[in-house]
């Protein structure tokens, strides 16, 4: 199943060419490595696959209703936030049941509303993607989820928007230098992600050890 197709596309910036004519089509369940020198626009190339800029010749072309996700190198959060509201802001109809249920779960004294979250739960099967979740948190060493996002370091926020991309569960991901700011034993827990979660994956990655076990075309 398709899901994406570069037909023909270029990049120039004044005089300076980054690429020309390059085609190529994304499938569903394939793991995609771009590689290319420092400054040849991988980054660019990036942009404009996910709509964020255009390219100067030629077209990208979707599947109707794909969801797409996309983790930049460094990426843009808001301030005002916790951890928490971060992941719950989320467009994600499951995420709005478990924050409701959770919310009930602080309010012990409001049996209706409890009942009802709780039945919630059941009815869209939310209990395994509640603990999946929490898990991803966890394993990338985001625990204090009402933490501000306002006084995480570089590594955190990027570690947080690692995790909403994968919490967001998107029929397509592209990611811009995953492994920055992972330890070794985040980046062995990623790759058994990938591998077990069979998403759809465009990276852009210098980590070559990453890229061999994770990625089945470059």
């Amino acid at each position: 199943m398709n899901y994406l197709s570069v037909e023909n596309i270029s990049k120039a910036y004044g005089e300076r060419v980054l690429f020309e004519n390059v085609s190529f089509g994304i499938n569903k369940d394939q793991k995609i490595a771009l590689i290319a020198k420092n400054g040849a626009g991988k980054s660019s190339l990036l942009k404009i696959l996910i709509g964020q800029d255009t390219p100067d010749t030629g077209q990208v072309v979707s599947r109707k209703g794909l969801k797409i996700a996309f983790l930049s190198q460094e990426p843009v959060l808001p301030e005002d936030l916790s951890i928490e509201d971060y992941i719950f802001q989320e467009e994600n109809p499951i995420l709005k049941v478990i924050q409701q249920y959770e919310h009930a779960l602080e309010h012990p004294e409001d049996e209706a509303t409890y009942q009802k979250a709780f039945e919630a739960m059941e009815r869209h099967e939310a209990w395994d993607f509640e603990t999946q979740y929490k898990q991803i948190l966890f394993q990338l060493k985001l625990t204090d989820l009402h933490l501000p996002i306002k006084h995480l370091s570089g590594g955190q926020r990027k570690r947080l928007a690692l995790a909403n991309v994968l919490i967001s569960k998107p029929d397509l991901i592209f990611l811009d230098e995953p492994t920055n700011h992972l330890d070794l034993e985040m980046i062995e827990w990623l790759e058994n992600f990938f591998a077990k979660e069979k998403m759809t994956l465009f990276m852009v990655t210098h980590d070559r050890y990453f890229l061999e076990r994770v990625c089945n075309e470059i």
